[in-house]
């Protein structure tokens, strides 16, 4: 397998498809349609695209662990996914104000696999330092072009 195709899969078309998704989030919102709407209907995608994969994806045991964490991490991104909503829908904020700032959750990320997952001998501390500080000028700098 060429090594570049994990980075395609679940890199760069993931990227493409979540902004994508921020614009269409705040065309739901300019149409009037709200948070709590907005969640049953992206929700409702979701468990759709799920009925999909489990067609054309080779079968995987389910383990209530696993189930529970999927759940879990299903709740976290409805979380942040239904504030992202009411702030757009609410406040009538631009999406590309709010995109980079919320684009940070990789630090967030890093750090609980850092931390929790035990993954923190794996970084560069210099780099990840460095990659920290680019992060959050960047989001700064672009929320407020």
């Amino acid at each position: 397998m060429n090594s570049f195709w994990p980075i395609i899969v679940g890199g760069i078309l993931p990227a493409f498809f979540w902004g994508i998704t921020a614009v269409f989030q705040k065309q739901s919102a300019a149409a009037a349609t709200g948070s709590a709407v907005y969640l049953i209907a992206f929700g409702s995608a979701c468990a759709l695209a799920g009925l999909i994969a489990v067609l054309i994806w080779r079968p995987a045991p389910w383990t209530v662990e696993g189930l529970g964490f999927a759940a879990i991490a299903g709740a976290c991104f409805a979380a942040g996914t239904g504030l992202i909503s009411f702030a757009l829908f609410a406040y009538g904020v631009p999406v590309s104000k709010l995109a980079p700032i919320w684009s940070c959750n990789v630090l967030v990320t890093l750090a609980i696999a850092a931390v929790f997952l035990g993954e923190a001998s794996e970084l560069e501390m210099v780099k990840l330092a460095t990659g920290t500080l680019l992060i959050l000028s960047g989001a700064l700098l672009v929320s407020s072009a």
